[in-house]
């Protein structure tokens, strides 16, 4: 019934669903496109056309993973926080690893087929020692700083896409009318084909993008996953008529050692001018997804590093803010690939890591589910739940063993050597303790730790508010009370249930024990106002309900409650509902958000239940009309709510009868002594007197 009041927090959500499909697909269509086509025909022949199509298909049990994923824990960190949350510092440094070499080999090879077009343009040196001049510029790039903006990456994938549209909608006609044969179809066979649906998955890697900028997505239960279907799709639709197109045209003999195909195609039956936006467009998406994915694969040794599992010095900045020595690391890594394999074999490599990592996030979803912990309620959840994800495993696995003995082996020796350096550095050093996975251990005998629980709760103060989720009704229904000098939260913990007991209907002890049991509390540290917010659900409530405990000389927190023994200066306990803990932890995260600004010490200072209520509802007003029969507002007393004419702009949040909160329902009858509460734009609440006359207006 009321507005969502958002109060300030640090994040920015400024990306919308245009922004995620521009991102993800620019970031998609490049060396796949433009560079890999004469590689897949090689191992397939005109059946290559359908390797992207069926690739494309394949790659969607771990996109939904990702969407589900990124949805759960909007927070910036990409996969690498996703699949250490969920498999704990061991399975997190293992896929982290694989991760970042599947981007180090996907960049590298962007670059190689940027050479090949280089060529064109008349720079024509040796493919390797071009790449090479390329990845050490891009890294001196990055690491002062240079990156695309927003608007200049929509201009850039606007270029591209304009460019492809173009190709395809001229070269659609000369399909079966080119010099291009499509027979025998099947050249290769089913193993061929094979083949070549695990060596084209390179070109689907780019869209594991979306979960490095969650963060900044604005409702991203809603608008991730349709980004990231809509962007696969377009992706697949592309690579497939595109291959099509270049079949068609273009004789398989001379297609087999192209290395600048679509350009040969669009010389076929382009003019010159197009064919020269063909170059322009394969430069542009080169340089566009090498220079983010270098950025996004020096983020990976920082993360790490941030967790205890690599040196600290991958946390030092340059000068330009910049994580150097994990760009830097990066691009050393892209040059021994370059100069150690050739293109096929680097393709081959990377389209085997680029599998490795999208059978990690169907693993992921299906730990965290799973493990049942309370704080995991994505906004998004990938149907099918688990057979698909499954599936996404197995199709992984099986693509990995055909792509040949030299993907497989690499994959082996990278997931050793990384297990043998966790064992031997990180498993010492490491500050994150365990993973989701080590609650479904805890089933089987072993102890759980709640530190993940936490920290997965925490990531939802980035989730955002839905439409439905009533911000507003919550703080308006809330309790304010203090308890003693020196408390501790056993005592606010007593406090609050007793109030709770009341509205819920379960025993006060009881409601205490699943604050306990949950392990859901919120830290908000703050020089001035520290705060903490618990989260319990419980089945006997509908909605949610707040109590907000305050302490002038601080509540402390001891180990047993989650905390570390810090003293904060209020409690916020929110009661969600076992139905919805979605919608309760997204109200918890947005209440949680606004207590880590410094704004929160506005609370501290309230006097008076009323102002800490208005603290926490920037831009809003709150006021509560006692409904006396002797004055002018008792002319509402036995009046429906649902018969009432409110201005859009105002809501009634609550109803406070005899002691009890009440939730404005339409058939509700106003009685004598209810108190209403009502919320509204700051200035624009009526006034006692005027209460009556406004409510009492006949509908329109």
């Amino acid at each position: 019934m009321g507005d969502n009041a958002k109060p300030p927090t640090s994040l920015k959500r400024s990306l919308g669903l245009g922004h995620v499909f521009v991102i993800s697909t620019g970031g998609t269509i490049s060396a796949g496109l433009f560079f890999l086509p004469s590689f897949a025909a090689a191992k397939a022949g005109p059946s290559a056309i359908l390797a992207y199509l069926i690739a494309g298909l394949l790659a969607l049990p771990a996109m939904l993973s990702v969407a589900e994923l990124s949805t759960a824990m909007p927070r910036a960190g990409g996969l690498y926080y996703f699949l250490a949350r969920a498999l704990g510092p061991a399975g997190g440094t293992v896929t982290s690893v694989a991760t970042w070499l599947s981007l180090v080999m996907k960049d590298a090879f962007a670059l190689v087929a940027m050479s090949a077009y280089l060529a064109l343009i008349g720079i024509d040196l040796p493919s390797k020692l071009t790449a090479v001049i390329l990845i050490v510029l891009f890294s001196l790039l990055n690491i002062v700083g240079s990156k695309t903006s927003a608007s200049l990456q929509i201009a850039m994938v606007g270029f591209l896409m304009a460019v492809v549209v173009w190709f395809l909608i001229t070269g659609m006609p000369e399909v079966g009318n080119a010099a291009g044969s499509f027979e025998p179809f099947f050249s290769k066979g089913s193993e061929g084909l094979i083949a070549a649906i695990g060596l084209v998955f390179v070109s689907y890697g780019g869209l594991t993008k979306v979960a490095s900028m969650a963060e900044e997505v604005e409702d991203p239960s809603r608008n991730i996953p349709l980004g990231v279907i809509l962007s696969l799709f377009v992706s697949t639709v592309v690579y497939t008529l595109g291959m099509l197109v270049v079949v068609a045209v273009i004789p398989q003999t001379e297609l087999l050692g192209d290395l600048s195909p679509l350009h040969s195609a669009a010389e076929a039956y382009m003019p010159a001018v197009g064919a020269g936006f063909v170059i322009a467009a394969a430069l542009a998406a080169f340089a566009s997804a090498a220079n983010a994915g270098i950025l996004s694969a020096a983020r990976y040794p920082m993360a790490m590093s941030r967790d205890g599992l690599m040196s600290p010095s991958f946390l030092k900045m340059s000068r330009f803010g910049t994580p150097i020595w994990g760009i830097i690391l990066t691009g050393i890594g892209m040059i021994v690939i370059v100069v150690a394999f050739g293109a096929g074999a680097i393709a081959k490599l990377a389209s085997a890591f680029v599998l490795v990592k999208l059978a990690l996030v169907n693993v992921a979803v299906i730990v965290l589910r799973s493990s049942r912990i309370n704080s995991y309620a994505p906004g998004f959840r990938s149907p099918l739940f688990p057979y698909l994800h499954i599936f996404g495993i197995g199709v992984s696995i099986y693509l990995v063993f055909k792509l040949g003995l030299l993907p497989i082996l690499l994959v082996c020796v990278s997931i050793a050597l990384t297990m043998i350096w966790f064992r031997y550095f990180g498993r010492k050093r490491v500050t994150q303790t365990a993973g989701a996975i080590h609650h479904i251990f805890e089933r089987l005998g072993q102890a759980a730790d709640t530190s993940v629980d936490r920290e997965i709760s925490a990531a939802m103060q980035s989730h955002g508010l839905r439409s439905e989720d009533d911000y507003a009704g919550l703080i308006a229904r809330a309790t304010v009370i203090s308890v003693p000098a020196e408390g501790d939260i056993d005592e606010a913990a007593t406090r609050a249930s007793q109030i709770l007991s009341n509205v819920l209907g379960v025993k006060p002890e009881e409601v205490s024990e699943r604050f306990l049991e949950t392990g859901s509390l919120w830290i908000q540290p703050s020089a001035t106002h520290p705060t903490a917010t618990p989260v319990a659900f419980f089945e006997e409530s509908e909605i949610d309900h707040l109590v907000i405990v305050r302490s002038e000389t601080g509540i402390s927190i001891p180990g047993e409650w989650g905390g570390r023994d810090e003293t904060v200066n209020a409690l916020f306990f929110l009661a969600g509902t076992s139905s919805k803990p979605g919608r309760s932890l997204r109200l918890a995260g947005e209440l949680a958000a606004y207590l880590h600004t410094d704004d929160a010490k506005v609370v501290a200072d309230a006097s008076f239940e009323s102002e800490v209520k208005q603290a926490l509802l920037p831009g809003l007003e709150i006021g509560q009309y006692l409904l006396l029969a002797e004055t002018e507002i008792g002319a509402l007393i036995g009046q429906v709510l649902g018969e009432l004419k409110l201005d859009q702009n105002l809501h009634i949040e609550a109803i406070y009868r005899k002691g009890e909160i009440l939730s404005p329902l339409p058939d509700t009858v106003l009685l004598a002594d209810d108190q209403l509460t009502i919320i509204g734009p700051s200035g624009e609440l009526p006034s006692s007197a005027e209460i009556s006359t406004k409510l009492l207006q006949k509908p329109d």
